[in-house]
């Protein structure tokens, strides 16, 4: 099927070109995104993309050191929702799947457009939420950092071999299985 190309040539690839991303593009990014399932139709999440220098200027400045590579990014998206924006039932908070999924529709049309679309945790979440004037009690889960295929010599080494190393996923095995439970399906603890 056409759609597992797609899913695999998404990555989170970090060589972006400082040229801009129009807003027609990321608005098909944010449609995309807008038309991922949620239960009851809540549709639980909101994006704000962020494209003004001076606003992305600040949200940057919240960045942690290791995301120095997004600082040449033209745009980013806030991926931001409340557990109580959708169905809660037996102890789940089905708000941070659905956003999940919006997410992957988002980074899929990322890579129809020929764009990187790269989700990143690793910021200060009390600024970036005071930067883009987001309430206190909303959760601003990821930022995706979007922008074209640039130059890698910028990157630090170990950037610049991930950058072109072949991608690596656990075998199916590890992670699946028919009909019931498997013991291989817990992880290995990291040492």
């Amino acid at each position: 099927m056409a759609i597992l190309k797609a899913i695999d040539s998404r990555r989170a690839f970090r060589a972006l070109s400082t040229n801009p991303v129009s807003k027609e593009v990321l608005s098909r990014l944010t449609e995309a995104a807008h038309l991922a399932p949620s239960s009851g139709n809540n549709q639980p999440w909101r994006i704000v993309t962020v494209v003004d220098e001076e606003k992305l200027n600040a949200l940057k400045a919240t960045l942690s050191a290791g995301n120095y590579w997004a600082k040449k990014a033209p745009a980013i998206a806030a991926f931001v929702t409340k557990a109580e924006w959708s169905m809660r039932l037996a102890g789940r908070d089905c708000a941070y799947f659905e956003l999940g999924m919006a997410a992957m529709a988002y980074q899929l049309q990322a890579v129809e457009e020929s764009l990187y679309a790269h989700p990143i945790i690793g910021f200060d979440v009390v600024m970036a939420k005071q930067v883009l004037g987001i309430p206190d009690a909303c959760v601003l889960e990821v930022l995706i950092v979007v922008g074209y295929p640039g130059d890698p010599s910028g990157l630090g080494e170990k950037h610049r071999e991930l950058e072109s190393s072949k991608r690596l996923r656990k075998p199916l095995v590890d992670i699946a299985a028919f009909d019931t439970w498997k013991e291989n399906l817990v992880p290995t603890p990291k040492e």
